[in-house]
């Protein structure tokens, strides 16, 4: 009996060191400091150790041994020995992190579950529970909100598509007014050139035109549309064969009113109000309102000569002031030349012909008639000219938003239009999606463009929660202003803030329900717990 229960004792004995062998075989492979469970294999305690770079092998002892003996820092996950190390978070209970090795036992507490501090006078508490169990909270808020959210997404889907469908069927019927506007463009230049034929031969007995000059006319006239189309080229900036309002207010030369910036109705009044021009549509509609501004940038108007009239009235006036020098005439004079100063900055110029007008001849009945036939089939002409140039801009503008990424389903679509506010104590900025981003002083004053829309730049798995506007008003000595836009998702479109973390460049956040999606929401709460 003694002997059984001896032999017993002796078989219990045996399994416990077993089992605590076993246990201390897993309680050393767990604990290796700095690396989580699944790279385990990698450092295996029962031979040497080789770099996970493949540079070397050391023998296992060396791991954690607080000095790096790989290039790569494999051999040091649990001390700060590697200056290019990393140490594992495990953090249970909570999110597992990566930390640099340089922030082990540095007397900060990163890790929640407080295992970077293990050698260290800084008592660490672990609070991944009470840290995981409010992610899981706000993990929840942000799934029922994704809900709601995705209900009006699913509307913005839907009415996305729909305006898909009217803008490839409006471009298609625009397109059709286009080409039968075209026909009646050619048919009225037509019925110009006959009338101004007719016209022109009337007045060869009133005013018979010297054969010589007519070249140098041409030749004029070709020198004028070679330096608007080299203009042209010099404003188109991005090279996209048009010139846009942003462009414009980059040029002080278009700051009609001189307040140090170039405002949209300046530029919209040299893109003869449209929001922006091709080569062709500026050398005929626009470059008649830029070539006087640009003269008068570069010194090439002279004021008109005064009349004798004048002149006599200013010679009276400066002796008079030298007759009451002393009684305010200073003070006078200065006013004086100030307001000349405003009237000029005020005043629009106007280019200056080259020939004056010669006075209106009284022509027979005949041949008043065929002037005013050619005068009207000139009338018709450039109103259908217009029209045609009405049509290419609208047709422009509406391929701009067939080929324009609307996201997925076409859920951001809804917002292209739309404008949203945000003011703090200085400044009102304005977001347009797809448009513009602006800001202006809330004493009053011109808009500043912080840019123009350009495109999506989230990254790949997430491309609809970050765009750029660019190509803003040029800061002084500076970049032209730029904005980023970070979208979250929310119940409202809201602009919800606006900095500028670095001069020139600014960072709004927007909230959006064409950004819930609750299925995103799920696997990142996934992730996370």
């Amino acid at each position: 009996m003694q002997t059984r229960t001896t032999l017993t004792l002796f078989l219990a004995f045996i399994a416990v060191c077993l089992l605590g062998h076993v246990v201390a075989g897993k309680v050393q492979q767990l604990r290796l400091r700095g690396i989580p469970l699944s790279k385990s294999t990698l450092y295996p305690s029962d031979r040497d150790f080789e770099c996970l770079d493949g540079s070397r092998t050391i023998s296992f002892l060396k791991v954690n041994d607080d000095y790096c003996d790989c290039e790569d820092g494999s051999d040091e996950p649990g001390t700060a020995a590697c200056p290019n190390g990393t140490f594992y978070c495990q953090n249970t209970g909570h999110q597992s992190v990566y930390i640099p090795s340089s922030w082990v036992n540095d007397g900060v507490c990163d890790c929640c579950d407080a295992s970077d501090e293990y050698s260290s006078d800084m008592k660490c508490l672990d609070n991944c529970h009470e840290l995981g169990h409010e992610a899981w909270i706000k993990a929840q808020e942000a799934i029922e909100l994704a809900k709601e959210g995705n209900k009006i997404r699913q509307e913005y889907i839907t009415r996305g598509k729909q305006l898909k469908i009217e803008n490839q069927s409006q471009l298609t019927k625009l397109q059709t007014d286009r080409e039968e506007a075209e026909l009646s463009k050619q048919e009225l230049e037509q019925v110009k050139k006959q009338a101004e034929e007719r016209e022109a031969a009337a007045l060869e007995k009133y005013n018979p035109p010297p054969q010589e000059e007519q070249p140098a006319l041409e030749q004029k006239e070709d020198e004028e549309e070679f330096e608007a189309e080299d203009y042209f080229k010099m404003l188109d900036s991005d090279s996209s064969g048009t010139i846009s309002i942003a462009e414009l207010q980059t040029r002080a030369t278009f700051d009609k009113n001189h307040d140090g910036e170039v405002s949209r109705e300046e530029a919209l009044y040299f893109l003869n109000n449209f929001e922006e021009l091709t080569m062709q549509e500026f050398v005929n509609t626009a470059w008649v309102n830029v070539k006087p501004f640009l003269m008068l940038e570069k010194g090439l108007f002279k004021p008109a000569e005064r009349d004798q009239e004048n002149k006599e009235q200013e010679e009276q006036m400066e002796y008079d002031d030298e007759i009451h020098e002393g009684e305010g005439g200073e003070d006078h004079i200065e006013e004086s030349h100030l307001n000349d100063g405003q009237a000029q900055v005020e005043e629009v110029p106007v280019a200056p012909e080259s020939t004056p007008e010669p006075p209106a001849a009284k022509y027979d009945e005949e041949t008043q008639a065929l002037i005013d036939d050619a005068t009207d089939a000139r009338q018709r002409f450039q109103e259908a000219e217009r029209s045609v140039l009405d049509l290419l801009a609208k047709i422009r503008s509406i391929e701009e938003k067939t080929e324009r990424d609307y996201g997925l389903e076409e859920e951001f679509a809804v917002l292209d239009g739309q404008c949203f506010d945000y003011t703090d104590l200085e400044y009102v900025y304005t977001l347009c999606p797809f448009g513009k981003a602006t800001q202006r002083s809330k004493s009053g004053g011109s808009e500043v463009s912080l840019g123009q829309w350009r495109e999506w730049i989230g990254p790949e798995n997430a491309k609809y929660t970050k765009a750029k506007f660019d190509r803003g008003l040029t800061c002084w000595n500076g970049p032209s202003r730029s904005t980023i836009v970070s979208l979250t998702c929310g119940t409202e479109n809201k602009l919800l803030s606006v900095n500028e973390p670095n001069r020139c460049e600014y960072a709004m956040e927007f909230s959006t329900p064409a950004l819930c999606n609750p299925n995103v929401e799920k696997q990142d709460v996934h992730d996370e717990l």
